[in-house]
C-alpha cells in the first residue's frame, strides 16, 4: 500500500465524514503579538473542524517549555499567525502593482487558495512537533516519498491529507454552502512549494513555502516571544521590499517571489534571528536531551506494539490520531515506557555524560570532528550507535537510557538562492551576509553534541561513549569533554592540619 493509499484509508476509518458547520458570519480573533484579525465564513468552518482543533494539543516546540515556561505555545495559534502573515504578503504585493497581470476574480480565488493553504499547512505534524519527525524518517514509505516530493515529513503527510477522498468530499460541500471555488489540488501543492504552472506563478506558493514565506515569519517572531528571547526584526519594511519576477533557477525559468535592494538589511535581521534561535532554544543541550526521551517514548510505541487510544502504531500515518496529551498520560504495563513518560512529566531529563565540540576534541583531529558533524544528517546511523554504546555500557542499560545526540548545523538555505534583485541582476544573500563565516564561527564555538544518559549510567556512558567515538571517528576528547558534561573524578580527601577541631584554638 502505498502512503497515499495509506493515509486515504486512515482518514476515512478515523474521521469518515466531516461534517459541514454553518457558520452564519466572519469572525474576529485576537491574537497575541500580531493583534486582532478576520476571518471568514468558510475559513472558520474548516478551522473546527477536528484535523485542524487536533493542532492545540500539539506544542510549537515540543517539550521547550520546560526549559523556557513561557514557551506554551502550539501549532495551532502559529498556523492562525500563518494566515496573517500570507495575507501580509499578499496585499503587499497587490499595493505595489505585482500583481496586476491577473483579473480581480484570478486574484480573489488565488487568495482563498492561499489563505487555505497557510490553514491547513500544518494538519500533518504528529506529538512534540519536530521531534517525532525523526521517528516519522524511519518508516520507509515516508522515506521514498521525502525524496521523490522533496518536502518535510509533516508536509508530506499535510499534501496526501488533502488529496484523501474525505477530505475532497469535504471540500465539495464547503465549496456549494460559501459559494467559493477552493482548489484543493493546488492547496496540497502549496504546501509542498510546488504549483501547476511554476514559470508564471511560483511566486505563490513561495508565500507558504519559500525563502521569504509566511511560516517562517511566523514562527521566528512566535518562537522569540514565547520564549523570552527577544529579538529585533524590521518585518514591515521587508515585506514593503518584496516583488515578484522570472528568475533563472536549475529548474527552469520560474517567476519567483523576490526582494528588491532596500529589503537587504531586514532580510539579515531576519535569517540571523533564525540563526540566533538555534544557538539560544533549539539547540539548548536541556532541550536536546528532552527531545531524546521523546524519540525514545515514540520509538517504543512502536516496538512494543502498546497500544494509546486503543491504536498500535503500525505506520506513519497513526501517529496522526495522538497528540502531545496523549503521550503525556500514558500509563500501561510497560515499566520503561511508563518511566520515560513520568520523567517527561517531572522534567527529570537525561543528564550529560560526554560533550562533543570543536574545543573538547584536540585540533589535530578536526578531520574526526568534521565526520562527526556529518553524521548529524543520519538520524537512523546515530540509533545504531546508541544501540552499541548501551551494549558497551552492559549492566542491563538500553538504547532508551543513553542517547549520542549530534544536533544538525543551521540550514540558512536562504541565503544561496539568487533572489535579491539590483538593476536587472540577482543575487544570493550570502553575497552580502557572511553566510559561510557565520556557520564557521558557530561550530566553532557554539556547536555541541551530547552523550546523554540516566543518572545510573552516567560515568560509564562518559568512559564508554569517549573510547567508542574515539575508535570509531578517529578523534580525541581532552578534558572538557568531561568537565563541561560536570562529571568531576572523585577527589581524595586531603590530610587534616590538626588533629583537633579549629576552634579550640586559643
Amino acid at each position: 500500500m502505498t502512503l497515499g493509499e495509506d493515509v486515504n484509508k486512515f482518514i476515512d476509518e478515523n474521521y469518515g465524514e466531516i461534517p459541514v458547520y454553518i457558520i452564519r458570519e466572519p469572525k474576529i480573533i485576537h491574537l497575541a503579538n500580531i493583534g486582532t484579525h478576520r476571518f471568514f465564513k468558510h475559513e472558520i468552518a474548516v478551522i473546527d473542524t477536528p484535523l485542524v482543533q487536533r493542532l492545540k494539543y500539539i506544542s510549537q516546540l515540543g517539550a521547550v517549555y520546560n526549559v523556557f515556561p513561557t514557551a506554551r505555545h502550539t501549532r495551532f495559534e502559529h498556523t492562525l499567525g500563518v494566515v496573517v502573515a500570507a495575507t501580509r504578503i499578499w496585499n503587499s504585493l497587490l499595493e505595489n502593482n505585482y500583481l496586476d497581470h491577473l483579473s480581480e476574480t484570478e486574484r480573489n480565488r488565488i487568495h482563498l487558495n492561499l489563505r487555505m493553504a497557510a490553514i491547513l499547512h500544518d494538519i500533518g505534524h504528529c506529538p512534540f512537533s519536530h521531534a517525532s519527525e525523526i521517528v516519522l524518517e524511519e518508516f520507509t514509505p515516508i522515506k521514498s516519498e521525502k525524496s521523490r516530493l522533496k518536502g518535510k515529513p509533516h508536509e508530506i503527510l499535510s499534501y496526501y491529507i488533502l488529496r484523501s477522498k474525505v477530505m475532497a468530499d469535504f471540500f465539495e460541500e464547503i465549496s456549494k454552502e460559501y459559494e467559493i471555488n477552493l482548489d484543493l489540488e493546488e492547496i496540497s501543492n502549496y504546501i509542498l512549494g510546488k504549483t501547476r504552472v511554476p514559470a508564471d506563478d511560483q511566486f505563490i506558493a513561495d508565500i507558504i513555502n519559500g525563502p521569504f514565506d509566511a511560516d517562517k515569519f511566523d514562527y521566528i517572531l512566535r518562537d522569540s516571544n514565547f520564549s523570552g528571547v527577544p529579538l529585533s526584526l524590521g518585518l514591515d519594511r521587508f515585506l514593503v521590499s518584496l516583488g515578484t519576477d522570472t528568475v533563472k533557477t536549475p529548474k527552469g525559468e520560474l517567476k519567483k517571489l523576490v526582494l528588491l535592494e532596500k529589503g537587504i538589511m531586514p532580510f539579515e535581521q531576519i535569517v540571523l534571528a533564525k540563526a540566533q534561535l538555534y544557538s539560544a532554544i533549539y539547540h539548548h543541550q536541556k532541550v536536546r536531551a528532552l527531545d531524546q526521551m521523546i524519540i525514545s517514548i515514540l520509538r517504543l510505541l512502536i516496538e512494543d506494539k502498546t497500544e494509546i487510544n486503543g491504536l498500535k502504531i503500525k505506520s506513519s500515518v497513526d501517529f496522526l490520531k495522538i497528540d502531545d496529551f496523549d503521550i503525556l498520560k500514558l500509563s500501561i504495563g510497560n515499566d520503561k515506557l511508563n518511566k520515560i513518560c513520568k520523567s517527561l512529566k517531572e522534567r527529570q531529563t537525561l543528564k550529560r555524560s560526554l560533550v562533543i565540540s570543536s574545543r573538547t576534541i584536540e585540533k589535530e583531529d578536526n578531520f574526526g570532528f568534521q565526520k562527526i558533524l556529518k553524521r548529524a544528517e543520519y538520524p537512523s546511523m546515530i540509533r545504531d550507535y546508541n544501540k552499541v554504546l548501551a551494549e558497551r555500557i552492559g549492566n542491563d542499560c538500553t538504547e532508551y537510557d543513553v542517547a549520542l545526540d549530534l544536533p544538525d548545523t543551521p540550514k540558512l538555505g536562504e541565503t544561496h538562492e539568487k533572489l535579491i534583485k539590483i538593476g536587472k541582476e540577482f543575487f544570493p544573500l550570502k553575497e552580502f551576509f557572511p553566510q559561510e563565516e557565520w556557520i564557521e564561527a558557530y561550530i566553532a564555538n557554539k556547536w555541541r553534541g551530547h552523550i546523554f544518559a540516566i543518572e545510573k549510567y552516567r560515568p560509564q556512558a562518559n568512559k564508554e561513549g569517549k573510547e567508542y567515538l574515539e575508535e570509531e571517528f578517529g578523534v580525541k576528547f581532552n578534558e572538557n569533554a568531561t568537565t563541561w558534561a560536570k562529571i568531576f573524578p572523585s577527589v581524595k580527601p586531603q590530610k587534616k592540619l590538626f588533629d583537633f577541631p579549629l576552634t579550640d584554638i586559643r
